[in-house]
């Protein structure tokens, strides 16, 4: 593309009323572009015609059309883009989803596991001290009653002693007794409340704090683990459901990618495509072709015969069958059919490339049966052109019922041209391999064609003939002679 870059006014620019691209000064240097519009010279696409003679033609159907197809084209591609991304998003959130999981589930262990090793070590360290503070308690309090009732045992020895201690003596088992009594029942009461004060710390005990505590927390970590998974299983039931509607929109972008087989040229299927370039043919050879694919024909709810060649006002016809697939067709029992369903003499089928048939550009399944590789996008209509004339007259040749010597002739050529059909194919498959060979072999197809044109042209003089010995019987009612019948 080539702008001039001192201009103001943008190349081209967008016009929110009107709703349209409005281009006002651009210059498109590609030579892609440059070489498919020298075959608009008609305002449609056709034979590409010398530069010279493109001087003041005005090409805006070419430039709208080529922008409708190049926005198409980038629609498409950010179509695949956007599935891309969105293909991504569900990875990345699935991806984040479980590391979520499990980042949660780490969280969640490592804070019961930390709440009951802090428990754990409270505990133990509350034992150790009630332990300590229970020996040292008890070993005071020993001391405490010992050094009592030896004080207490003194007193009365001083008060009470003498040369005969007799009271003394009655006294000691009593004070023995009552300290021995006292310091049981010290013991007893310290060991109760330090086993109490124990168990307030023992986690396996109910009733203690810490089992309480310990209890709670175990609860609160199974409703957030129950409320997390509730909110994860969620989330991967959305992820699931937008991974199936990307699916979902790859397999109908697939589908539409196979069936519809978009041209560049008008934006319709493989079938409007061919029906476009034979109604060119029909024009230029006094016929009319009609679009009967939505229609059903003489067979009840069929509608195989995409479209119909009327020959000579209705005097014969040719059914067309357009397939662009690679399922391997039976042509040969659905044109047979296709003939039955359009009340045609003969038929022609189409695909898009050799590989849909067989490898084979033509192959000729009868005297009025031929499957032609024929791509409206990139092929020059001559060879279909050559197709439907033989088939024309084979039509012609087969309605004709007069048993004359002109009707054999008719179809001793119209073997002739079907004969040149198959060197054409051969031809045509060489072409692909010996690129050096290339002028040789277009000079050679073009003498085939000439060849079949012109067995056609005699085939075709040869029904006038019989068209006027028909009259002419007409005219005089004498018995008929002739030889016998040759139409297939």
């Amino acid at each position: 593309m080539i702008e001039n870059p001192s201009r103001t006014v943008p190349a081209a620019s967008f016009d929110p009323v009107a709703g349209a691209v409005v281009i006002t000064d651009l210059t498109v240097a590609d030579k892609a572009v440059a070489t498919e519009a020298l075959r608009w010279s008609t305002g449609r696409r056709g034979s590409a015609v010398p530069a010279q003679q493109m001087v003041g033609v005005d090409l805006g159907g070419f430039v709208t059309q080529a922008l409708a197809v190049g926005a198409q084209a980038i629609a498409c591609a950010g179509g695949a883009q956007d599935t891309f991304e969105l293909e991504r998003l569900v990875a990345d959130v699935a991806a984040r989803t479980e590391a979520s999981s499990a980042q949660a589930a780490d969280v969640t262990g490592s804070a019961v596991k930390a709440a009951a090793e802090s428990v754990a070590k409270a505990t133990d360290a509350a034992r150790t001290v009630i332990a300590e503070a229970g020996a040292s308690t008890r070993a005071a309090y020993a001391e405490t009653v010992k050094s009592t009732t030896d004080a207490l045992r003194a007193d009365v020895e001083r008060i009470f002693g003498g040369e005969s201690p007799e009271l003394l003596a009655k006294l000691g088992p009593v004070l023995e007794s009552v300290g021995r009594k006292i310091g049981d029942q010290a013991f007893k009461q310290t060991d109760e409340l330090l086993g109490k004060v124990s168990r307030q710390f023992d986690p396996a005990d109910p009733t203690s704090p810490f089992a309480k505590q310990a209890k709670t927390l175990a609860d609160q970590q199974k409703m957030f683990t129950d409320a997390m998974d509730k909110n994860h299983l969620a989330l991967i039931g959305k992820v699931d459901e937008l991974a199936k509607a990307v699916e979902v929109q790859k397999a109908a972008a697939a589908a539409v990618t196979r069936t519809a087989s978009v041209t560049p040229l008008k934006g319709g299927t493989f079938e409007s495509e061919v029906n476009g370039v034979m109604e060119a043919i029909a024009a230029g050879l006094g016929d009319e072709y009609a679009d009967m694919g939505g229609v059903t024909g003489s067979i009840q709810r069929c509608k195989k015969g995409d479209g119909v060649l009327t020959i000579a006002g209705g005097v014969a016809r040719v059914v067309v069958e357009m397939h662009d697939s690679m399922d391997g067709r039976v042509w040969n029992d659905y044109l047979d059919e296709s003939e039955r369903n359009r009340e045609a003499a003969a038929s022609i089928g189409v695909v898009r490339t050799a590989a849909q048939n067989k490898g084979q550009t033509i192959r000729v399944l009868g005297a009025r049966r031929v499957v032609l590789a024929f791509d409206p996008a990139s092929d020059d209509s001559d060879l279909l052109r050559t197709v439907v004339q033989l088939m024309r007259v084979s039509a012609l040749a087969a309605s004709s019922r007069r048993d004359v010597e002109g009707l054999e002739t008719a179809e001793e050529q119209i073997g002739a041209a079907t004969l040149l059909l198959d060197r054409i194919n051969k031809i045509r498959s060489a072409s692909g391999s010996i690129r050096k060979s290339a002028d040789a072999i277009d000079k050679e197809c073009n003498t085939v064609q000439s060849g079949v044109q012109s067995h056609l042209s005699k085939a075709l003089d040869a029904l006038a003939g019989v068209a006027m010995e028909a009259a002419e019987l007409a005219a005089d009612p004498a018995p008929e002679t002739g030889h016998a019948s040759g139409a297939a």
